[in-house]
C-alpha cells in the first residue's frame, strides 16, 4: 500500500506540472486521500483610466489580456486525520512586462510562481489544529468582482481596497472547534506584516534614504466567530498587530521619530439567503489597515495608502481610522448567476490630511455587475463591468481629483 501511494503521489506531481488542466482524487481504503486540481482563469477586456491614473495628459483605454495572479494549481493530501494541502498560483502578463502600466516586471512579466499556500492540519474531535501559510483568519466572503488582478490591473479583484479587505496569505498556527452545526470559532497568530520608513512623512519604500525595516515583537493575533443560522449566517472577527523600528534617523527637525506603531480592525460580514437569491454584505472599521508606499505590506493588505498610518514633520505617527463596506446582490437561475456590487472605502486622518484648507479624509467607491454563466462542468464564462473612482488627495491643496477607471470584458474560467 505504501509503494501504491508513493507511487500515486509522483504520479500526481507529474501530472500536476506536464498538464496542468487535469484534476483527480484517489482514495485508498486506509483512509488515505489525494487530490490534485486548479483554477485557470484568462482575462479578456477593455481597460480605461482618466488622464490622473495614466500620464496627466490624456485619457486611456487599452487592451487587458492576460492570466490574472489568483490562478492557480492546488492539492490535498489526507492520511486519517492529518493533511496538507499546498498552492502555487501563475500568471502571465506581457503587458506589464512592457511597461504599460508605467512599471517593468522584475519577472517579465510572462509568469511567475508564488508558493501561495502551504499547510498542514490535525484534526481531533470537534477541533483542527494548523500550522503553515494560509489566508482566511479574517476573511470570510467575497463579492462576485473576478476581472482585473493582474500587474496591469492592479489589483482589482474581490474589491479589495474597495470596501473589501484582504487578511494576506500568511505563515500562522490555528486552532478551530466546531462546536455545534450553527457555531464555530478559530483563533489565529499570525506573522505580522512589515513596513519600511525612515522617520519622516511622507510615503516610504525599501529604496527611500534612511528607510529601515519594522519588525514584530508580537505575532498579529486574529479570532473569528462562525454562525450559521440557515437563511442568515454572521462571520464577525477582529485583529490587532503591533511592529517596532530601532535606530531610525532623526527627522530634519531633530526630532526622534516614534518608534512603534499598532494597527486594529473589526469586521462584520453578514450572507443572506432566500431561495435563488443571495445578499452578502460586510462592514469594516479598523486602524492603520493599510501601507502608504504600496497595498502591498499593509497590515491586511486594504490595497487603499490613505488607510494607512501617517507621521508628522517631527516623526510622530498619525493613526488613520477608517471604514470599509461592500454589498453583493445575487441570484441563481439555471446555469446563470448574476451578480450586482457596490464598495465604499474612506480613511479618515485629521492630523495628517485636510492640513491645507480641505478635506480629512479619501473616500472611494466602485460599482459594477458580473454574471457567474456555467458553459459545462469545469467551465464558466464571466461577463463583467465596473467602474472605480479613487475619490481626491486629502494631502494636496484643493484636494484634486485622483481619477476614475473601469474594466469591462469577459474572464474564461476553468476549475476542477
Amino acid at each position: 500500500m505504501k509503494k501504491t501511494l508513493l507511487f500515486a503521489l509522483v504520479l500526481g506531481l507529474a501530472v500536476m506540472f506536464a498538464v496542468p488542466a487535469f484534476a483527480f482524487k484517489i482514495e485508498s481504503g486506509k483512509d488515505t486521500t489525494f487530490y490534485i486540481g486548479g483554477v485557470f482563469m484568462t482575462d479578456l477586456a477593455a481597460w480605461n483610466r482618466s488622464k490622473e491614473l495614466f500620464n496627466g495628459k490624456s485619457d486611456n483605454t487599452q487592451l487587458l489580456f492576460d492570466v490574472p495572479k489568483h490562478s492557480r494549481v492546488r492539492g490535498l493530501l489526507e492520511v486519517g486525520n492529518v493533511g496538507g494541502y499546498w498552492e502555487l498560483r501563475l500568471a502571465a502578463n506581457q503587458q506589464g512586462a512592457q511597461g504599460a502600466d508605467q512599471t517593468v516586471s522584475n519577472s517579465g512579466g510572462y509568469g511567475f510562481v508564488e508558493s501561495a499556500k502551504l499547510y498542514g492540519y490535525y484534526k481531533f474531535g470537534n477541533c483542527t489544529f494548523l500550522a503553515g501559510k494560509t489566508d482566511g483568519h479574517i476573511m470570510s466572503v467575497v463579492p462576485g468582482q473576478n476581472i482585473g488582478f493582474s500587474t496591469s490591473g492592479g489589483a482589482h479583484f474581490g474589491l479589495f481596497g474597495w470596501g473589501n479587505i484582504y487578511d494576506n496569505r500568511d505563515t500562522q498556527i490555528r486552532f478551530s472547534q466546531e462546536v455545534s452545526k450553527t457555531f464555530g470559532y478559530d483563533i489565529s497568530l499570525v506573522q505580522p506584516h512589515y513596513f519600511f520608513d525612515n522617520g519622516v512623512s511622507g510615503a516610504t519604500a525599501s529604496t527611500t534614504a534612511g528607510a529601515i525595516q519594522s519588525y514584530g515583537t508580537f505575532p498579529l493575533a486574529a479570532a473569528k466567530l462562525r454562525m450559521n443560522f440557515g437563511a442568515v449566517s454572521l462571520m464577525p472577527a477582529g485583529w490587532v498587530q503591533y511592529v517596532k523600528w530601532d535606530n531610525l534617523p532623526a527627522t530634519p527637525l531633530n526630532t526622534t521619530p516614534d518608534d512603534n506603531m499598532t494597527a486594529w480592525g473589526l469586521v462584520l460580514p453578514v450572507v443572506v439567503k432566500a431561495g435563488a437569491f443571495v445578499g452578502t454584505f460586510q462592514a469594516t472599521y479598523g486602524q492603520n489597515q493599510g501601507n502608504n508606499a504600496s497595498f502591498i505590506n499593509g497590515t491586511l493588505s486594504a490595497a487603499n495608502p490613505y488607510s494607512a498610518y501617517r507621521r508628522t514633520i517631527n516623526g510622530a505617527i498619525k493613526s488613520t481610522t477608517g471604514w470599509n463596506a461592500f454589498m453583493d446582490l445575487a441570484f441563481t437561475s439555471g446555469a446563470v448567476t448574476p451578480h450586482f456590487y457596490m464598495g465604499y472605502d474612506k480613511a479618515i486622518n485629521s492630523d495628517a490630511y485636510g492640513l491645507t484648507g480641505g478635506d480629512d479624509f479619501n473616500q472611494r467607491t466602485a460599482i459594477g455587475a458580473s454574471v457567474s454563466w456555467k458553459i459545462a462542468d469545469s467551465f464558466f464564462l464571466s461577463p463583467e463591468f465596473t467602474y472605480y473612482n479613487y475619490g481626491k488627495n486629502p494631502t494636496v491643496k484643493g484636494n484634486p481629483d485622483l481619477g476614475t477607471e473601469w474594466v469591462g470584458g469577459v474572464q474564461f474560467q476553468f476549475v476542477f
